[in-house]
């Protein structure tokens, strides 16, 4: 291959990279992670992923060793749109006993709290000779966008919460023998977060509960780093075992806080002003097996643990310490386990269907509006066609079930949350989604 040739090849793929960087989008999803970061891995409900069972170099973000499996240079793009249904069944909202215990007006009934996304992901490896290779990906691996209205009853305790991130992972994996290969790459993370809430400044100021809102919106992003490793084991010809670590990346969020709402002899006295807060990703483990039980016939299964118990509290820290904000969280790990199947139907195309529980992360007693995670159940199925010898498009649909869930909260006028009112809603909520993926192998 001449130079130039090589040359041109890289650049097309580093655009592909770039445009994944550019738009990639939150949805809301187990936790605040998002799973969609591989189409083909989609198919079978990421079963096999840890292990390469998916087949191209999309693997790499939940295992970089299994860079190790690309043959010469590969480029992968994938979009996978999500479409969130997550709505309030029902809601009240009371004030605490002790401020008389009366209603919160407003809307009881703000709809779909969830917004639809499209998450893009792009890869690139480069193999240097049999065992060496090197890549880089681009991805949003964390994000949620809720959003209930400015009048909705459960104001107090928040309106909109926005987070998303985008990560670029330059990694390299090695084969040490034939049965074993490593991996490893440094996680390059932006988060940019927004939140907004209201207070009750009548009850608080006043003495008069719910005669004057004060909404504050606050905004806040900064780079972090992490790592991830894996290793890729094959005892023998067409069994593989996957072992994986993507570490936490800690964020201090900085940004201004602003306030709207206040009467104009009252403006000066809440002007905008400097905030701060700490945001940690959780770190995650994961094991993958891949088994060949014919030629054409694979089975596979992944479990992931997700150390989301690093996740205690929202603290937000406002120039003027007296505003500070604190929402309690006490996350707790969770457990991913999926199951899946790939058949090939012929040379050309491959067919994949798989199952997975993602148990949720936090119980009942501290569920909040603005995350109002819950057990999932998935079910999945997807198909890989060989277009040309140097083009593999893959498509994928996944439903994942959700229970009913329910926030209760309660306010007894003690503790960082006094003064938000007791809080009752019911949610109805589903996730539908659809990817398309394409791997260009040179």
């Amino acid at each position: 291959m001449s130079p130039t040739t090589l040359k041109t090849r890289l650049l097309t793929a580093a655009a592909a990279i770039a445009v994944t960087a550019a738009t990639a989008s939150t949805a809301f999803a187990a936790g605040f992670a998002l799973k969609e970061q591989s189409v083909s891995g989609q198919g079978t409900a990421y079963a096999g992923v840890t292990a390469g069972g998916n087949g191209d170099a999309s693997s790499m973000f939940y295992n970089p060793a299994t860079m190790g499996l690309v043959t010469g240079i590969e480029a992968v793009q994938t979009a996978t749109g999500v479409i969130v249904k997550s709505k309030v069944d029902s809601a009240s909202a009371n004030r605490a006993r002790r401020l008389g215990g009366t209603s919160i007006g407003g809307n009881a009934s703000p709809g779909d709290i969830a917004q639809d996304a499209l998450v893009p992901a792009g890869y690139f490896v480069y193999s240097i000779d049999d065992d060496l290779k090197v890549g880089i990906s681009a991805n949003g691996p964390w994000g949620l966008v809720t959003d209930y209205g400015d009048s909705w009853i459960g104001r107090y305790h928040g309106i909109r919460s926005d987070l998303r991130t985008y990560n670029f992972a330059p990694s390299v994996s090695y084969r040490i023998n034939p049965m074993i290969t490593i991996g490893g790459g440094v996680q390059v993370q932006y988060a940019k977060a927004k939140l907004s809430q209201s207070s009750d400044f009548g009850a608080s100021r006043l003495g008069r509960p719910g005669s004057l809102d004060v909404k504050s919106d606050m905004t806040g992003d900064d780079w972090g780093w992490g790592f991830t490793l894996g290793a890729l084991i094959e005892p023998v010809k067409g069994t593989r075992v996957g072992l994986a670590y993507r570490s936490a990346v800690k964020h201090t969020l900085t940004g201004t806080i602003s306030f709207t709402g206040l009467p104009a002899s009252l403006a000066g006295a809440l002007p905008s002003q400097s905030i701060n807060a700490d945001l940690t990703t959780p770190d995650i483990a994961s094991i993958g097996l891949y088994h060949e039980v014919t030629d054409r016939w694979a089975v596979m299964a992944d479990v992931q643990w997700t150390n989301w118990s690093r996740f205690r509290e929202l603290r937000v820290n406002v120039a003027n310490p007296a505003l500070n904000s604190v929402t309690e969280e006490h996350w707790k790990d969770s457990w991913y386990y999926a199951l899946g199947t790939s058949y090939k139907v012929t040379d050309k195309l491959t067919l994949r269907a798989g199952a997975a529980f993602d148990k949720g992360s936090v119980d009942v007693e501290y569920r909040t509006p603005r995350i109002p995670e819950q057990n999932r159940y998935w079910l999945s199925a997807g198909a890989g066609y060989q277009v040309t010898d140097n083009l593999r498009v893959d498509a994928a649909y996944s439903h994942v079930f959700i229970p009913k869930t329910s926030v209760a909260l309660t306010d007894d006028l003690t503790g960082p949350e006094a003064g938000r009112g007791n809080l009752n809603v019911d949610y109805k909520s589903s996730i539908d989604l659809i990817g398309l993926q394409a791997k260009f192998t040179f």
